[in-house]
């Protein structure tokens, strides 16, 4: 079981995430694909994500989050830091927003500053 290691506050919140999976093994069928998947909590820094598939833990993905209320929509990319199996193919995995050139890290933070 993961500790729990974020310092801001979440917010418990359910919203479509896209998980871009360029190389997931030595299968090629297992590459270059969008997961579909939904966040359970989500922080300045942090996010707590539902998955169906086995994310290695300190592999860096590509995230794009849609919230349906509002129509905002983030790239942003995120390294799992743990992951709990919680059930046949059912996991919660814990991300890490990072910084990059090309994503939407600072419009995502300042989204917590209100």
């Amino acid at each position: 079981m993961q500790t729990d290691k974020r310092k801001q506050a979440r917010q418990n919140r359910e919203e479509s995430i896209y998980i871009e999976v360029l190389v997931a093994g030595h299968q090629p069928s297992q590459d270059n694909y969008m997961l579909e998947c939904t966040t359970k909590d989500i922080s300045t820094d942090g996010l707590k994500v539902h998955v169906t598939f086995p994310l290695i833990v300190d592999s860096v993905f590509e995230l794009i989050i849609a919230f349906e209320s509002g129509g905002y929509k983030f790239l942003l990319t995120g390294q799992v830091k743990w992951l709990d199996k919680i059930g046949d193919d059912e996991y919660h995995a814990g991300f890490k927003i990072v910084e990059a050139e090309h994503s939407d890290f600072a419009e995502w933070r300042n989204m917590f500053s209100d």
